[in-house]
């Protein structure tokens, strides 16, 4: 005996509820196991290259790990401007105590720093013979790039490593007038981006058996970025499953508390210091929200 029309389409419209719940479940389970993460500085030590290439690999770095869709990453626009509210700067050599500091404070599980450590250029060529001044040269150039990874909530160096990366340019002059590709600087992308890409499947693969206790801290915490008229700016947002109506509790944190023997960072003291409600998501990783209690401070923690 055939169903009623109307007990068939209550039936089919229950089955498509069930399956989009299933959807919203999955994918809060995807943002739970991704840990946040901001490449914080990559130095050039090298003699090569100008100012510009360390930021031009963080960059790519950050390109990276976003299209690995395994962890929750920082802009570096976003990491700026939180810094430039603090009144910080990574100018400098930057050690892992700073940068763990950086990192709590973008509220971020993992944080990369690196240097490009070799930048050279070898070139190779022949010249004209028989009275025709021509020369034809090849320059090969080649450049190391070492990164470390670390637990912000440990304090441990989780990895180290180095790719090197290499390209050859040439160009021809016959009489005085060119052809060809000579090398330049603006050519550091086809030397490096390898390199970075190579870099970047290794740290997936180096956190792939702690993503997910990190990830479960990642989604239910977050930041104070900015305080202005009782308006509060949150670290977290629509990547991270927040949603308008969300609450969380507020912390302010105290001292970070060391092993006296390791030097291990076991944990940070924090006080309870009231809630905050999310009123609008405004990005990827930023969202509105109103306290109850406190005073609010720019670092304090809210976790729900």
């Amino acid at each position: 005996m055939l169903e009623p029309k109307e007990e068939r389409t209550m039936r089919r419209t229950l089955l498509f509820v069930l399956f989009f719940l299933s959807a919203a479940m999955a994918a809060v389970s995807t943002f739970a196991q991704k840990p946040r993460i901001a490449v914080l500085k990559i130095r050039n030590d090298s003699a090569y290259g100008s100012a510009r290439l360390g930021p031009a690999i963080q960059d790519w770095l950050v390109q990276g790990l976003v299209q690995s869709g395994q962890f929750r990453v920082v802009e570096r626009k976003e990491l700026e401007s939180i810094l430039n509210e603090q009144g910080l700067s990574l100018s400098g050599a930057v050690d892992d105590k700073t940068a763990i500091q950086v990192g709590k404070l973008l509220g971020c599980q993992l944080v990369v720093l690196g240097a490009v450590t070799d930048f050279s250029r070898h070139r190779s060529g022949a010249h004209g013979v028989w009275g025709i001044g021509f020369s034809v040269g090849v320059t090969k150039a080649e450049g190391t790039v070492n990164i470390r990874l670390v637990n912000t909530t440990t304090g441990e160096i989780i990895w180290t490593g180095s790719e090197k990366g290499e390209h050859s340019f040439s160009n021809v002059d016959v009489a005085g007038f060119g052809g060809g590709v000579d090398w330049d600087e603006s050519q550091a992308r086809q030397i490096f981006e390898p390199a970075v890409t190579a870099l970047v499947q290794k740290i997936v693969s180096a956190t792939g058996s702690i993503k997910e206790s990190l990830g479960s801290v990642a989604v239910l915490s977050g930041k104070v970025a900015k305080v202005d008229e009782g308006r509060v700016y949150l670290n977290i947002g629509s990547v991270d499953g927040v949603k308008e109506g969300d609450q969380y509790t507020l912390y302010h944190l105290g001292a970070t508390i060391t092993d006296p023997d390791t030097g291990k960072v076991l944990g940070q003291e924090k006080s309870r210091i009231g809630t905050v409600s999310v009123t609008k998501v405004l990005g990827d990783h930023l969202s509105m929200a109103v306290a109850n209690g406190g005073p609010v401070e720019v670092g304090d923690m809210v976790q729900k």
